[in-house]
């Protein structure tokens, strides 16, 4: 590929020197800039360069020519001004980018021939190629896109720092001052030159410029997306916020969104009549006034709309826009909302100045020429054709891919900063005295590394799939036989699918997937500190040694990939579910297939029991009733019919079936408009991500290894430093240093982690909790707020009959029999619809009794359906009947007597009411109504006799009561999010023992119209949220998750799905329809027991407390290891134990045991800590776990030394500092696991060292039994003194405390821990259930000792009431 560019580059600067000069030249008869032609003379020179001068270069070192004179200082100067950062620019702004790249990469394949360095041209060769092609494409490009560089004008742009330029200015500051040292005490200058090419920041420039070149080079290639200004794309890494314009969601083309204030019959030809108006052009964006409705007209959106603020927000960038009326469910996608004043120009001209101003580096995505220091300006073409001026040409599908390179950029600047620190730390130890080795060869292969690094990473953005298009949303606003027509053209025109995948051979599969986890693995940021360090051992003489860390570091990555690999297959075998199938209509009949077999323009066929299969326009439908519920979240089932449906919102399109939804009743016929990824159900959770604090066990070990990282690089200087005061030689002391450095990385921290999480993760599943994200478990010992959904969620979505009204002279058992027998043809018939179901359940009793109607069978039937309010049967002469209280009360001889106050009553508390009547026909009206439908019909139109008023409830699930006190008692907050009316949520609130009262409930609409204060105080005072959709939802999760709360949102259903996936910790509940819910989520409650939810809060809190456990013992141990060689290093010179044994010591102690600990139960029994006292007391253990060991190995080292040779007293120290780390394990757990493991590290140990090939290996020797003894005694009283010293700090501690509270002026706070822990949990795993801590007065003490221990939890939890307070949550 490379060589084939080179030679398309030279046929290029082969043109004419005077049409190149003049800057003009004709090729295929367009015209090309001055500009193109001399950047691509120029890169064709420098890639020249490179590949000639690699052949001088490879023969002088091959052949060991003597250098020239002065050659080092050259490659010296040359490198010191291309990667000093001022100096850079100041030449740039004298010559331009162009000139001074050219100027300085001629000078650099110059000083590379001098110093006879092959490597580095080829390297040079590498990156110059992949500019040339960036600099032919962007030639080409200006073919299409005819805008001259630079038309936005240099005030537009400001140059933000990044991570890369940071590290660059402190490295060039390295630079220099080590030249300078190195000049104050070498005598010779090579030092200093190779010192200066050492420290340049190479990789990281070859990373960065690699990753830019090629994504330049592929979007146009691939993609045709025309990068006017490359140098933008240098920008991607710095980017923090995407400013869009709302006009490029949208299409030219307009649409009726709305139609309000008019009734149903009319709906219809309101929505004919402005589509004519649409059509004319006569209707623009905005309410229009038709046949006196108000008419609501917004554009179009486009497909990939959702898929861009989607990939905005999973870049993990901030996302900005101005309000504008089309945005609709957009609008929850966005982070900042900024006014649109009087024209978008100006109100995105605004906005990008106040997000400037707030110190964002911000990119805009637009169709018009804004204003301002925006980094990036990627333009979508408006349809005029109009030429904008922005730094990247595209359309939306474009705009995607280069939001989807902002966090490949920061990756490629992140690993060339690891790249380059990594290989300047080797190529200065190649500069120690009787090292073997050039200095500038680290950083060469380091700059190979990069430039592979930046190449794979922009290949992985050109090659990943384009998103999938939302499809059009309007086949309910058409007729059916429109939609059968539209279909078929679109079917006609689209590519015919292929009938099955290809996929892999299942080993494969297996491998791939092994090499992925493994290299997720390896991402780990102590990867880079242990690879250099392997390098080092290797150049300073230790292969072996080498091979050893390096073993280490690639078997803990195994071992986590393995169980990583294993928990995700588990994962998938649990959620891997029956596709419903669907029954395809063709010309011989119905035929079953999968639902993901189906295409668009399929007929399918509908039955009672069916899951529908795929987003589906009715064609027909009879008596079809269908559970919306998990789309919806509506309790109440609802009755579909074929007309269309304009204007209307989603849970009121009757014409359309939604996939994931359940047919309760009926039957009926539908084309299919959308499948798989494209259906409403699918797309519930575009848009959003995840926007809460950062959690997980991961994240928290990984502010430890940041926090430790520098201690262990510091003590392994310290080391060095030492041995260098006590006049032991340079590279020993160096090689001592590294030894440490590395031994002191908690390498062993990625596998606890692992195996924590793993372990777990089938502790839960056992509970019935399946664990999709093993990460959000100690995430859930922090939960503070649990929200949930009602239907489906807290509630079992079933109707029950609650309550039953009686009319005078009428039994509740006769009213439940009347009400049963309307729907039922004999006692023993079968009911489909949810409402007959409830009824027929409660009248169970009734029905066996028949006081009313005997065994007499149903003679006709009229049964609900969508225009009948009501359903109705005929017993002899006798018509039982049920329905809604208005046609009851119309129908009725006596219309006062359904009261109205008491459907209004019932209603109030949150029932759905049905009327129930009866009456008493003629033997002739009997016989005819026995024989004709329609006049049955009209026989219960008239004459009807009340005889009482039912309500019915979605049925609560049984365990959801006792879920909701437990959680209360805990300290955590419960809110409840439901899309039902707001009397219904409040009702069902109170049923939970939640104090809501209707006038506390926030709607939606309330929601809509709140400022943000108001929001922030509505999620801390209020409990229920009523009517909200599930963008309102996501709000409210966001609003909490910003209050600085760790949320846990529990749902059931599309609608949930989206606010599952933004906050902290997503619980899905397991149910039939729940596929969007559980694929959104972290935790999944099986077989929809929500209880599950009280076993996966204590797990959360058990798990921090293993791993600290583990997390103390290993990084106490590394931190005595430390210590203890810093000592014996200032007491000998060198450190008292070798690479191979400090190796030996984490084998023995860091992989197994503190592996062991974490995923055992700790002996610990002490009390739950916030977590600031949590983290104060982790740093506390690893002190006293760190001090304790570094004694017991110092004290054996002394006396060993005092009685025998070096070899005898660092052998007696090594098993004691392993002995002393082994006992503090056995302080933490005594669980038969742990006990095993210390007792088998133990043997281990004690075998190695009393074999002599294998002792001598390791630096030591067999010992005796006074050396046993000395390691052995030292090591337990080393351990006693760890035992001990947390009671004498704690008894200190407590001595201050008391000292403070006495000192307090009238005013002393006592701390109590109330608890309520889910005790079935906690009997069946054994362990120590979660509990939390408030701060209690004296006064609310004493009033609670008069209560029993219930009360006691309830003025705990509850005793924070202020919307501004609340409990503090513990941690363990």
């Amino acid at each position: 590929m490379f060589s084939a560019m080179a030679r398309r580059a030279v046929s290029v600067a082969t043109l004419p020197p005077r049409l190149a000069l003049s800057g003009l030249a004709l090729v295929g008869g367009s015209t090309i800039p001055r500009t193109a032609v001399s950047d691509v003379a120029l890169r064709t020179g420098t890639l020249a360069l490179a590949g000639v001068g690699m052949i001088p270069a490879a023969a002088g070192s091959i052949l060991r020519a003597p250098r020239m004179p002065g050659s080092a200082y050259v490659s010296a100067a040359v490198s010191a001004i291309n990667y000093q950062p001022r100096v850079r620019r100041r030449i740039e702004q004298r010559l331009g980018r162009s000139l001074t790249d050219f100027a300085l990469e001629s000078a650099t394949s110059f000083a590379d021939v001098l110093t006879y360095a092959p490597a580095s041209l080829g390297v040079d060769f590498g990156l110059r190629t992949m500019l040339l092609r960036e600099t032919l494409a962007a030639r080409n490009s200006r073919l299409v896109w005819p805008l001259e560089p630079g038309a936005r004008g240099s005030s537009t742009r400001r140059d933000p720092s990044g991570p890369g330029e940071r590290y660059a200015d402190r490295i060039a500051g390295v630079q220099l001052a080590a030249g300078a040292a190195l000049a104050t005490v070498s005598a010779g200058g090579d030092t200093v030159a190779t010192s200066i090419k050492v420290s340049a920041p190479r990789p990281l420039r070859m990373s960065r410029e690699s990753f830019a070149a090629g994504l330049s080079y592929g979007l146009w290639r691939t993609h045709h997306v025309a990068v006017s200004d490359p140098a933008a794309l240098r920008m991607l890494d710095r980017v923090d916020t995407v400013l869009v314009d709302p006009s490029v969601l949208f299409d030219d083309a307009l649409r009726v969104s709305d139609i309000r204030e008019v009734s149903e019959s009319d709906r219809v030809v309101v929505w004919a009549h402005a589509r004519e108006a649409l059509d004319a052009g006569s209707l623009g964006v905005g309410r229009h006034r038709i046949d006196g409705a108000e008419v609501v007209v917004r554009p179009v959106r486009k497909g990939l709309a959702e898929s861009l603020i989607g990939e905005i927000r999973a870049s993990g960038v901030a996302a900005a826009t101005i309000d504008d009326d089309g945005l609709g469910s957009l609008r929850s996608g966005f982070d900042e909302l900024y006014p649109a004043p009087s024209t978008p120009e100006a109100g995105l001209r605004e906005a990008l100045s106040a997000l400037v101003a707030e110190g964002r580096t911000v990119a805009i995505v637009s169709s018009r020429a804004i204003a301002g220091q925006a980094v990036l300006r990627i333009g979508i073409s408006p349809p005029s054709g109009e030429h904008l001026s922005a730094d990247i040409h595209t359309d939306l599908a474009g705009a995607w891919r280069v939001v989807h390179a902002l966090s490949a950029a920061r990756t490629a600047t992140r690993r060339g900063v690891e790249l380059s620190s990594g290989s300047s730390a080797l190529g200065a130890l190649i500069m120690l005295p009787g090292v073997r080795g050039a200095g500038p060869g680290p950083v060469t292969a380091g700059s190979a590394a990069g430039l592979w690094t930046g190449y794979t990473l922009s290949r992985s953005v050109i090659q990943s799939p384009a998103p999938v298009g939302a499809p059009s949303d309007s086949w309910h606003e058409m007729d059916g036989d429109s939609v059968v027509r539209e279909l078929a053209e679109s079917v006609r025109h689209t590519p015919q699918r292929a009938d099955a995948r290809v996929r892999a051979p299942a080993r494969f599969r297996l491998i791939r997937d092994g090499l992925s986890a493994l290299r997720t693995e390896l991402a780990d940021p102590l990867t880079p500190v242990l690879a250099t360090g392997s390098a080092a051992s290797a150049v300073l003489g230790s292969p072996v040694d080498a091979v050893l860390v390096g073993s280490v570091l690639v078997g803990n990555a195994a071992m986590s990939a393995v169980q990583r690999l294993h928990s995700e297959r588990a994962v998938q075998r649990l959620l891997r579910t029956q596709e419903p199938v669907a029954r395809r209509v063709t010309n011989v009949g119905e035929v079953e297939t999968a639902a993901d077999a189906l295409e668009l323009g399929d007929v399918v066929a509908l039955e009672s029991g069916d899951i529908v299969p795929a987003d589906c326009r009715l064609l027909s439908a009879e008596s079809l009733e269908v559970d919306e519920s998990s789309l919806t979240g509506e309790s109440m089932p609802v009755d579909k019919q074929t007309d269309p449906t304009p204007g209307m919102p989603l849970a009121e399109r009757r014409c359309m079936a939604y996939a994931g939804t359940t047919v309760l009743a009926g039957s009926g016929r539908g084309v299919v408009t959308a499948t798989g990824a494209r259906t409403v159900i699918r797309r519930a959770d575009v848009g959003v991500s995840r926007s809460g604090p950062a959690v997980g066990l991961t994240n928290r070990l990984r502010e430890l290894t940041r926090a430790t990282l520098p201690a262990s690089i510091g003590g392994g200087a310290l080391v060095t430093v030492a041995g260098l005061i006590r006049g032991t030689g340079l590279r020993r002391a160096v090689t001592g240093g590294v030894a440490v450095a590395v031994a002191a990385v908690p390498e062993g921290l990625p596998l606890v982690a692992t195996l924590a999480q793993q372990a777990a993760a089938r502790r839960l599943t056992a509970a019935g909790v399946l664990v999709r994200a093993p990460r959000s478990i100690e995430a859930l010992g922090r939960v503070d707020v649990v929200c949930f959904d009602k239907t489906g969620t807290l509630s079992e979505n079933k109707l029950r009959v609650a309550a039953v009204e009686r009319v005078d002279g009428w039994g509740e058992s006769e009213i439940l029999e009347v009400a049963a027998r309307s729907a039922l043809g004999s006692r023993d018939d079968r009911v489909f619809h949810s409402t007959d179901a409830a009824v027929v359940d409660a009248a169970e009793q009734a029905l066996d009794e028949a006081r009313v109607f005997g065994a007499a069978d149903a003679l006709n039937l009229v049964p609900f359906r969508s225009g009948r309010p009501y359903s109705a049967a005929l017993l002899g002469r006798r018509i039982a009947l049920k329905g809604s209280p208005e046609f009851v009360a119309e129908a009725g001889r006596d219309p006062n007597a359904v009261s109205a106050k008491h459907v209004q009553s019932m209603a109030g508390r949150g029932l759905r009411v049905v009327a129930v009547a009866q009456r008493e026909l003629s033997e002739h009206d009997a016989r005819r109504a026995a024989e004709d439908s329609e006049f049955l019909e009209q026989c219960c139109s008239e004459g009807l006799e009340a005889v009482g008023l039912l309500g019915l409830s979605d049925t609560l699930r049984p365990e959801a009561m006792q879920l909701v006190r437990e959680l209360q008692g805990n300290g955590q907050q419960v809110r409840v999010l439901t899309g039902d009316h707001p009397t219904t949520a409040a009702a069902v609130a109170t049923e939970l023992g939640m104090d809501v009262a209707r006038e506390d409930v926030v709607t939606g609409p309330d929601w809509e119209n709140f400022s943000r204060a108001e929001r922030r105080n509505a999620v801390r005072g209020s409990s229920v949220f009523a009517r909200v959709t599930p963008e309102q939802k996501v709000e409210i999760v966001q609003a909490l998750e910003t209050d600085g709360r760790v949320c846990a949102m529990v749902g059931d259903g599309a609608n949930d799905a989206a606010a599952i996936r933004v906050s902290s910790v997503g619980i899905g509940v397991a149910s039939t329809d729940s596929d969007p819910a559980r694929g959104a989520a972290d935790i999944v409650l099986l077989d929809g027991r929500v209880g599950g939810l009280t076993d996966a809060l204590d797990e959360g809190s058990q798990l921090w407390r293993r791993v600290r456990s583990a997390v103390g013992v290993l990084l106490g141990g590394n931190a005595g290891e430390v210590a203890f060689a810093l000592i014996g290093s200032a007491l000998s010179g060198e450190s008292p134990l070798n690479a191979r044994q400090l190796l030996l010591v984490n084998l023995m102690t860091d992989a197994l045991p503190a592996a062991a600990l974490a995923v055992s139960t700790p002996s610990e029994n002490g009390s739950e800590k916030s977590e600031q006292m949590d983290t104060h007391a982790l740093w506390q253990t690893i002190a006293v776990r760190g001090g304790a060991t570094a004694i017991g190995a110092l004290a054996a080292w002394l006396l060993a030394r005092t009685s025998g040779r070096r070899r005898r007293a660092s052998t007696v120290a090594l098993v004691a500092l392993v002995g002393t780390q082994l006992g503090q394990t056995l302080l933490e757990s005594r669980s038969p696991l742990v006990v095993a493991t210390v007792a088998g590290s133990a043997a281990a140990l004690a075998t190695l060292v009393s074999t002599p090939v294998v002792s001598q290996f390791l630096g030591c020797t067999p010992l005796g039994p006074i050396g046993w003894g000395q390691a052995v005694g030292c090591a337990s009283a080393a351990t006693l003194l760890a035992a001990l010293a947390p009671r004498v700090l704690e008894r200190i501690a407590a001595t201050e405390e008391t000292g403070t509270e006495e000192s307090a002026e009238g005013q002393s706070t006592i701390r109590k821990i109330p608890t309520r822990t889910s005790t079935a949990y906690t009997s069946r795993t054994g362990g120590v259930s979660a509990r939390d801590s408030v701060e209690i007065s004296e006064a609310e003490i004493k009033e609670a000792e008069t209560r029993e221990s219930d009360t006691l939890v309830s003025v705990a939890a509850g005793s924070d009431t202020s919307p501004n307070s609340r409990a503090t949550r513990d941690e363990s």
